[in-house]
């Protein structure tokens, strides 16, 4: 096979690579903000409900050998890169290693995405767009890599791709301590199994089911029933709002029930601080549930817009614009939010919380015990594998 025949080939496999690259690094990304509560909006490839990044990111599928698979994905391109570029430069003789290794690493690239995505097909409820982006990459990678050396190649194990293969494995363990550690701290995992061994020994108590915001099979068809109390103008209870959604994407059996406990004495009287805003906040969302069944877009609409609720007339006058946003009426919301109805069913919410001792938001209780740093996925997937 003549070189001017197999150049587009090779040239096209590095280039799937190479934009391969691209996109394990996002998926990379996303993952660790997903698993330490560093996400703070909606993910560029969370598209629907049925196509999800966060989803995927947020499964037990999501790991092996405890390093993430965008980092597997990404190491192996990136090893297909070095070896393409290494083999272009050696001398003829020593080339048929080099092509060993390419068609052993293209193999391997599609191998791994042929399983992956047969575990999205039939064990996860939601797609990851961008993971089908790699999977089809790493065909055409395969592809070019076949036509490129196949015909033109003995197979042969030199000892140089071995270590560098070696080196690049190695590699991916440290890296994934390193950015594990910048986004967890120096403890990584070891806090998720510290929460775990917390939750178990904490006492178990009977929540009643005070009309939460819910979202997941019923509690008697579920298998982990989460129930948070947060405040829409806390910072942390916002950030758990995309590592809570992923989590339950990923874990159909799951059940998440949101309770308002809002830091303010206006309608909690655990709070000596009074200013109003959330009370409303918290009105508002639950005006939207019952009302127009829009409870879920309030939630995730009010945490997005976080910044603006400093005051509680700030809040009133963005009524028209969130009812717009909604699709509901604007007089009707506003209507609602003021009435007794929605104003003694926030302050029943926010006695529940307090019944239970909380101490801040947001606050999780799992299956009926409190669960430290139970927004984090890392945690939330600990106790879900326990049960």
């Amino acid at each position: 096979m003549t070189e001017s025949k197999t150049s587009t080939p090779r040239i096209l496999a590095i280039a799937a690579a190479v934009i391969a690259v691209g996109f394990h690094s996002y998926l990379l990304k996303t993952h660790y903000e997903l698993n330490y509560g560093e996400a703070t909006g909606k993910l560029l490839c969370d598209i629907s409900s049925t196509f999800s990044c966060s989803a995927a990111s947020a499964s037990r599928f999501s790991e092996f050998l405890g390093v993430p698979m965008a980092l597997w994905g990404l190491i192996a391109n990136l090893g297909y890169i070095l070896l393409a570029a290494w083999e272009s430069i050696s001398s003829p003789e020593s080339r048929n290693g080099q092509r060993t290794a390419l068609l052993t690493v293209a193999g391997i690239l599609v191998g791994a995405s042929l399983v992956m995505g047969g575990i999205s097909a039939v064990a996860l409820s939601s797609i990851c767009p961008f993971c089908l982006v790699t999977y089809v990459l790493s065909i055409v990678t395969a592809f070019g890599a076949w036509k490129s050396y196949a015909g033109d190649f003995k197979f042969k194990i030199q000892t140089a791709p071995l270590i560098l293969g070696g080196l690049l494995l190695v590699g991916a363990f440290i890296a994934n301590d390193i950015m594990r550690s910048g986004y967890a701290g120096p403890s990584g995992d070891a806090m998720a199994r510290a929460a775990l061994a917390e939750w178990k020994a904490n006492p178990s108590l009977e929540i009643a089911e005070t009309d939460p915001l819910s979202m997941g099979p019923e509690r008697a068809k579920a298998k982990l029933t989460l129930i948070e109390f947060a405040d829409f103008r806390c910072i942390h209870c916002k950030m758990a709002v995309q590592p809570m959604k992923a989590f339950l994407a990923s874990h159909p059996d799951t059940r998440l029930e949101f309770y308002s406990w809002p830091l303010d004495g206006e309608c909690n009287t655990s709070i000596q601080q009074n200013n109003g805003a959330s009370c409303l906040l918290a009105r508002i969302v639950w005006c939207a549930r019952h009302k127009s069944n829009k409870g879920w877009e309030a939630h995730s609409h009010i945490f997005d817009r976080f910044e603006e609720w400093r005051t509680s007339d700030a809040v009133r006058a963005a009524i028209p614009s969130v009812a717009e946003h909604l699709g509901i009426d604007s007089a009707a919301l506003q209507q609602c939010s003021d009435s007794e109805e929605a104003k003694g069913a926030i302050s029943k919410q926010a006695q529940l919380g307090s019944s239970l001792n909380l101490r801040g938001t947001p606050t999780v209780f799992a299956n009926g015990k409190m669960l430290p740093a139970g927004t984090q996925i890392p945690v939330l997937n600990e106790v879900h594998r326990s049960l």
